[in-house]
């Protein structure tokens, strides 16, 4: 079960029903809107659709049903969080008891037969829906890839140690949903969480010939060409330059020192919390997600087109440099496009979200005119290093 605020406010409502004394009326007072609203007006839809798109699912039905067992009356008040309730105040109290727990509380979800409901309705259900059942039917009875397993734990643990952020293997697939994470490196990220890429030690299965098996080695380090080789250690023209040029432009926008690790590349839209103390991304983090995960899938591609392409050939220094800031400029480009096609609130909130992320590296920041975000007359572009 995901260790989130929703879960535990969730669990709050549980538990609350199944210690109160079914023979007496009970009041639920909440300030999780999401809690009361999944038990209430929201909750026929939920059962028609069979849960399949509802998070906590097993959480809310288990509410559900028992408050539908209890012999007397059971009601839900909402009330608004830190505001001085003294019942708000004694909740938050609990809930950092429970934070530091050594470990989790053992959570009841249990349905009686006779409550329990299972399916969708035929007249309910849409192509959409009936896709994500079949998927999460498949997810269960799948098993864990070793390699996907180390991955996962590898980045968590980077995450850590480098930003003292703590995540659960969930929260790191569901941040690839994000809208900082564009579709091709959404599916950069996916794959090399898995392991999937044809390199290093997948060349030296006992099926590959003699000959396959040398494309296991990197031809300039006379390493195993692993990813993280490729990502890490490579001594081939390209790595560390780009590296370095995220560096420079991470700490001339206001960032604090920072390398590049597995947490810090494929979790880079996980740091929600704990780098600032706030909940959600920072703009900070934002603009660190897209330098990061750019950089990174372009160390990839240059892998790629010197070995496949240029048999061998390196890159100049030059021609890399090169190659980083068209890439963070098309990125820069997509960003404004985007705000520019938006309406209303969304495209005012993404306006300022991209100014930003992208202010603090423009050239000639204080010379770009007011509207240069929406503007397609404006040409920006990212500042250039010298040297």
């Amino acid at each position: 079960m995901e260790q989130t605020n929703q879960t535990g406010e969730a669990v709050a409502t549980l538990t609350a029903a199944q210690v109160a004394d079914p023979a007496a009326p009970l009041l639920h007072i909440t300030d999780s809107r999401t809690t009361l609203d999944a038990v209430t007006k929201r909750f026929s839809k939920y059962q028609d659709e069979g849960f399949i798109c509802q998070k906590n699912t097993d959480l809310t039905r288990a509410i559900v049903a028992t408050t539908l067992a209890r012999r007397a009356h059971t009601a839900f008040q909402w009330v608004k969080g830190h505001n001085g309730h003294p019942g708000n105040k004694k909740a938050d109290a609990l809930a950092g008891c429970g934070a530091r727990k050594p470990a989790p509380d053992a959570v009841d979800v249990a349905i009686p037969r006779q409550l329990r409901i299972t399916g969708a309705k035929l007249s309910k259900i849409t192509q959409k829906l009936a896709y994500k059942a079949i998927r999460i039917k498949k997810a269960a009875k799948a098993e864990e890839r070793r390699r996907t397993k180390e991955r996962v734990e590898q980045v968590i643990r980077d995450l850590e140690e480098d930003l003292n952020v703590h995540i659960t293997p969930e929260t790191l697939w569901k941040s690839l949903g994000k809208d900082i994470i564009s579709r091709e490196a959404r599916q950069w990220i996916w794959m090399t969480l898995h392991d999937a890429y044809m390199v290093g030690t997948h060349w030296l299965r006992p099926n590959m010939s003699d000959e396959l098996k040398e494309r296991a080695t990197c031809k300039t380090c006379g390493q195993t060409e692993t990813m993280e080789h490729i990502l890490f250690t490579c001594t081939a023209q390209g790595r560390e330059t780009v590296w370095s040029l995220l560096r420079q432009a991470w700490t001339a926008s206001g960032g604090a020192a920072r390398d590049p690790s597995w947490g810090t590349i494929l979790g880079a839209a996980c740091t929600d919390r704990n780098v600032s103390g706030q909940r959600g991304m920072t703009v900070a983090e934002n603009r660190w997600a897209i330098l990061a995960i750019k950089s990174a899938r372009l160390i990839w591609k240059l892998r790629c087109e010197r070995v496949i392409a240029n048999d061998g050939a390196e890159f100049t220094k030059r021609e890399v440099q090169n190659r980083w800031h068209a890439e963070i400029n098309r990125r820069l480009t997509l960003d404004r496009r985007v705000a520019a096609l938006l309406l209303g609130k969304k495209r005012k909130r993404r306006i300022q979200l991209v100014e930003g992320i992208w202010s603090p590296l423009l050239e000639d920041e204080r010379s770009i005119p007011p509207r240069w975000v929406t503007d397609s007359g404006v040409l920006v572009g990212i500042k250039r290093g010298r040297g």
